[in-house]
């Protein structure tokens, strides 16, 4: 809480009743929090204008640091979407004492202020969490501005409760979760998935976009799956951000499954169970999924070298 210094004849308990009726109090830990959650213009002014601080003033054009511009945007992004996850997982947190207190409730007057208590502190980390989640969204429109790129972590999903996003990215393993949580399933994109795959070098872009474009005019509620690389999968990821298409993203778990990390990748992606698989020219990894695809009775559509090349 802020301060202001006690003046010459003033008691103590006169500068702290200044203080508290200058600045107000910060509530303690089991108290009920009655301030505002946060000033939304301000704080979205705030981050505008640091943004344009980082554009005009560090990144210039025609300066080394102009070449970092990218990488400062997506930290700043990440660091607001870190904030997202925190607040997130603290409000996770309290929710098995909520049921605890919910099932262990006598009717007692304690008892019920205690689960009152909780349930405050839960909602207002849910409050924190949705305004910092709008400044990420903030943020992130800054970088797609900037950058010609749509903003997405490194890992799990880029998905937004407080703003309608026209091309949400999902992480594929957090799509399966919520496929088995009946609670989560309103946040699934509804449609029909159809997964691509391909190698890192494609000699042009538009055979991607077509093919898609095709695929979507088929299913028109098409989601797409893609595994989060470059080449292929990054055009296909251009071409969702431009159509307003939602994905999912299934990521080689390297951590996890070292050079094996790919092929599982492959199982977790059948794992969702796409209408069908477009298969571009690729590596080994590509080919194991198609195999595997075929195997479980998946329909593939493999884009031939000679097309994958034709303008």
């Amino acid at each position: 809480m802020k301060q202001i210094a006690a003046m010459p004849g003033v008691t103590a308990t006169a500068t702290v009743c200044d203080n508290l009726a200058l600045f107000g109090g910060d509530p303690d830990r089991d108290d009920f929090d009655t301030r505002e959650v946060w000033d939304p213009s301000e704080a979205e002014f705030a981050l505008t204008q640091a943004i344009a601080i980082m554009v005009r003033g560090i990144a210039i054009e025609g300066t080394q640091l102009h070449d970092e511009l990218e990488p400062l945007l997506w930290g700043l992004a990440n660091m607001l979407h870190a904030q997202v996850q925190r607040l997130d997982r603290g409000v996770d947190r309290l929710v098995p004492g909520m049921r605890d207190l919910e099932r262990a409730q006598d009717g007692t007057e304690i008892a019920a202020l205690e689960l009152q208590k909780l349930t405050d502190r839960a909602h207002n980390l849910g409050h924190r969490r949705d305004a910092f989640e709008a400044l990420r969204d903030t943020a992130a429109e800054a970088y797609l501005r900037h950058t010609g790129e749509t903003w997405r972590p490194r890992h799990g999903s880029h998905t937004s409760q407080t703003r309608a996003l026209t091309s949400a990215a999902i992480d594929a393993r957090d799509f399966l979760r919520a496929r088995r949580d009946r609670r989560n399933r309103a946040h699934l994109p509804a449609g029909t998935l159809v997964a691509i795959a391909g190698g890192k070098e494609i000699a042009d872009t538009r055979i991607v976009w077509a093919t898609l474009d095709n695929a979507r005019a088929k299913y028109a509620d098409m989601v797409l799956v893609h595994g989060g690389g470059p080449g292929t999968e990054k055009i296909a990821a251009s071409w969702a951000d431009a159509r307003g298409v939602h994905q999912i993203v299934c990521r080689p778990n390297w951590d996890a499954h070292g050079r094996a990390a790919p092929f599982r990748r492959n199982d977790e992606l059948l794992n969702l169970l796409p209408k069908g698989i477009i298969a571009f020219p690729g590596s080994g990894v590509t080919a194991n999924l198609v195999d595997k695809a075929r195997q479980l009775g998946i329909p593939v559509h493999r884009v031939s070298p000679s097309s994958a090349s034709a303008a």
